[in-house]
């Protein structure tokens, strides 16, 4: 009864072979499928947070440093109804 199952699985699914060997094989680099590469999405979110560090960096440089002009506009709506809104 074994050996029946054994060939049945052996020639059902292409083999006995462990899952885990098979799932190696196709370690994906992009978005074509396969198994993600967690090291590379990892290296990507690094490499994004790096970006948005410097951006961040030059904001607070440029608040820091600069001079700013502000200028305000007045509502066009009634005064009783600006009031009760703050």
């Amino acid at each position: 009864m074994l050996g029946l199952i054994a060939a049945a699985l052996w020639l059902r699914g292409g083999g006995l072979e462990p899952q885990a060997s098979a799932q190696v094989r196709r370690v994906s680099t992009g978005k074509e499928g396969g198994i993600p590469d967690s090291g590379r999405q990892r290296m990507d979110m690094i490499a994004e947070l790096q970006k948005i560090n410097g951006r961040l960096e030059a904001i607070d440089s440029a608040l820091r440093g600069g001079t700013y002009r502000i200028q305000t506009l007045e509502a066009k709506g009634d005064a009783k109804a600006d009031q009760g809104a703050r």
